[in-house]
């Protein structure tokens, strides 16, 4: 006699419900295929309701209100048959320029159909706001230009674009978007001023410092040694050649460029207000780019990363997106630069006024004492002050105008 064999019990599969975004995404999908906006669905069941209340209540005025809707909203779909063809660019006239200097662009916009373009309307976001441009009838091959200003009042980065169009009724039931031109991007690059080079101390000397490796061709002249196989014979001495009867070449120091770190504090509770942030922003900027144009390796740092500063743009670029954070402090700072830029000759530790020049001073003094190092405070409005300790120079800056004649003073 056999025992039939129960089966197992398995649980269901647990099935995970839709999550709030893909309805979301969903009901994205399904308005650009049929043109509906949120107005329009919501007009449309509000009219199937109140026909089949009507109906089945026998009210005629539900009846009525139902059908008009249900009718209106038809008609309104009918304004999003069809897609106008355009060709549409956007130019701008700089891609980066200063804080509070004109910047505009121009909207090209030509009828590529066959036919006639009997008007629309084209909207072209511009940073945070946005431009609103009312096309005229285009006959075939027609371009028409119209310009438009970008804000520059604020450092940052201003994205235009994309152009897009929408064909809708009047009563903003339905829409349907085209989307015409990519995003075009313009930098407003902080305030700068230039700075003495290195002909005013800026940088230790015009060939760097030398270093105890010897090497065969560089600019600091060490000794002369036999000629060796391989040697260049540009380097050959001949009057020492003469003299001692074989030839003998000159050996070098190896010289090294002198390596320069800029490190922002960009903690919130470092400064008083934006504008004080604004004047470090520029500060920073400045003596960046001067040790770029004087072709001195640069490490650009703020308190949360490292900046690409390969070019003066590339850097301006960055500096035009840096931010204030949460995270910030002098001490963190300059713990934070002796980590990620190590072996810097020259370093300059800039912070807003909450840190007394007597804190930034002792906060400065932790660098080595081989390597050159400027503390900046900035305080909007003071008057300059530079003091100088052995290898620390602190300043107290309260306008970018006075960092040139701070510097030939830090650097004396």
């Amino acid at each position: 006699m056999t025992t039939a064999v129960q089966p197992r019990w398995e649980a269901p599969e647990v099935v995970d419900p839709p999550s709030t975004q893909g309805l979301r995404n969903a009901y994205r999908r399904l308005c650009d295929v049929t043109g509906m906006r949120t107005a329009g669905w919501i007009a449309l069941l509000g009219g199937i309701l109140s026909l089949v209340l009507g109906i089945v209540f026998g009210w005629l005025e539900f009846t009525v209100v139902g059908v008009l809707a249900i009718v209106t909203v038809l008609i309104c779909l009918l304004f999003t048959i069809g897609r106008p063809k355009l060709e549409v660019w956007v130019q701008l006239t700089d891609r980066s320029v200063v804080v509070g200097e004109r910047a505009s662009g121009q909207l090209h916009v030509r009828n590529a159909s066959a036919r006639r373009h009997w008007g629309s309307r084209l909207d072209l976001p511009v940073g945070e706001g946005a431009a609103s441009f009312s096309l005229p009838g285009l006959r075939p091959g027609e371009v028409i230009s119209d310009g438009f200003r970008i804000p520059t009042d604020r450092r940052g980065l201003v994205t235009v674009g994309p152009a897009h169009s929408v064909q809708g009724d009047p009563f903003s039931l339905t829409g349907r978007e085209s989307r015409w031109t990519d995003e075009l991007e313009l930098y407003v690059h902080p305030r700068t001023v230039a700075l003495p080079g290195r002909q005013t101390g800026f940088v230790h000397d015009l060939e760097g410092h030398a270093s105890t490796h010897l090497t065969s061709s560089d600019m600091n002249f060490h000794a002369l040694r036999p000629y060796v196989a391989g040697d260049d014979r540009r380097h050959v001495h001949w009057r020492s050649t003469a003299r001692t009867g074989k030839l003998m070449v000159r050996q070098f120091e190896e010289s090294r460029m002198s390596r320069v770190a800029v490190s922002l504090d960009t903690g919130r509770a470092a400064y008083l207000d934006e504008d004080e942030f604004e004047l470090g922003i520029s500060v920073a900027a400045s003596v960046a780019v001067q040790t770029l144009l004087s072709d001195s390796p640069l490490t650009l740092l703020t308190s949360r990363d490292t900046l690409a500063s390969v070019t003066p743009t590339r850097t301006l670029d960055e500096m035009s997106v840096v931010e204030q954070s949460t995270r910030g402090g002098i001490s963190d700072l300059v713990h934070s630069t002796i980590r990620r830029a190590p072996g810097s000759s020259v370093v300059f530790v800039i912070t807003g006024s909450s840190s007394s020049l007597a804190t930034l001073r002792r906060a400065c003094s932790r660098f080595d004492v081989d390597a050159r190092v400027v503390g900046i405070r900035i305080d909007e409005g003071t008057e300059l002050r530079v003091r100088a300790a052995g290898n620390v120079t602190v300043m107290q800056l309260g306008d970018l105008e006075d960092l040139p004649r701070a510097m030939r003073k830090a650097m004396e």
